[in-house]
């Protein structure tokens, strides 16, 4: 049996706050064994949760990446706040296109490639917020993604799927996204960061904290005075915390170490850090089954 077929028999439920995923066939547990932090059912396991800790790594992807000074930025602060960061050695780079998909980076991606004194250690990929399963779109991503994957392989680097999150209160779009993430890493013996599924907890469990921004659709009452602004109905794009919860997501899977205690809290305050620092630890552990570190 392959390796994406039998992911049928190690589906995880629930997604739970505080417990290690259960490696058995779906089942339907107990209303009384549920979790009140349960964010998301049904959930792929990864194959590989090895990262081997890079330190030369480009980011390649869109807004939801460059977004709020860049995930790269995020990291590298989170790295140096740890004291790992060594300079000469360590290099975080980003390379994105507003709205861009996979496919679209398939010729950027042959000149990163074709440039061996960057000696990047790792690749990571990052797709347009729905392309994994929207209809029009999956079979595109599918194939741009497996190119991808190829291509850095036979330069001896390490690809790494940045799992995207669902819209604003969509958890079942986060589900999706989530296991088609999950299905292509595996089929390629590759590792997935959770983003996604810690945004969909912590958008359950901290539902005090912002994990979105709206993006501005137009003007109402452009000629008087008291003009505003219109907004579009989706909610994707990561505010300051989002931004901040996906590099800990980020740092706790390239470490295997949680970032709880690290004090670089970007614009958030110490409090709200701190949370998101927890939440993504929690997920992070759980997703690839790390024991006793932190």
């Amino acid at each position: 049996m392959n390796k994406v077929n039998s992911m049928k028999s190690n589906l995880i439920l629930p997604f739970l706050w505080a417990t290690a995923f259960i490696l058995t066939a779906p089942v339907t547990l107990a209303a009384e064994a549920k979790s009140e932090f349960d964010a998301l059912n049904n959930i792929y396991l990864p194959d590989i949760t090895e990262f081997d800790s890079p330190k030369r790594i480009l980011f390649i992807g869109n807004s939801f990446s460059f977004y709020n000074n860049g995930i790269h930025n995020h990291l590298g602060s989170l790295i140096r706040s740890a004291g790992d960061w060594q300079a000469g050695k360590n290099r975080l780079r980003l390379s994105t296109l507003s709205g861009g998909h996979i496919y679209e980076h398939l010729t950027d991606l042959n000149y990163y490639l074709s440039k061996p004194d960057e000696h990047w250690e790792a690749m990571v990929l990052q797709g347009h917020s729905n392309e994994p399963i929207d209809a029009k779109k999956k079979v595109l991503f599918e194939k741009a993604t497996d190119k991808a994957i190829s291509m850095i392989k036979e330069k001896e680097i390490k690809p790494i799927l940045f799992m995207t999150w669902g819209y604003k209160g969509e958890p079942d779009m986060a589900e999706k996204l989530a296991n088609t993430y999950i299905k292509i890493a595996n089929r390629h013996d590759v590792p997935v960061v959770p983003v996604g599924l810690a945004f969909a907890q912590a958008e359950k469990s901290l539902a005090d904290i912002e994990l979105f921004v709206p993006d501005v659709l137009g003007v109402n009452n452009l000629d008087q005075q008291n003009a505003t602004l219109k907004y579009r109905k989706v909610w994707k794009h990561p505010s300051e915390a989002g931004t901040y919860l996906a590099a800990c997501v980020f740092y706790a899977s390239l470490y295997k170490q949680s970032p709880e205690g690290l004090i670089f809290h970007g614009k958030l305050s110490p409090q709200v850090a701190a949370q998101l620092q927890a939440i993504s630890w929690q997920v992070t552990s759980a997703f690839l089954d790390i024991k006793d570190k932190t």
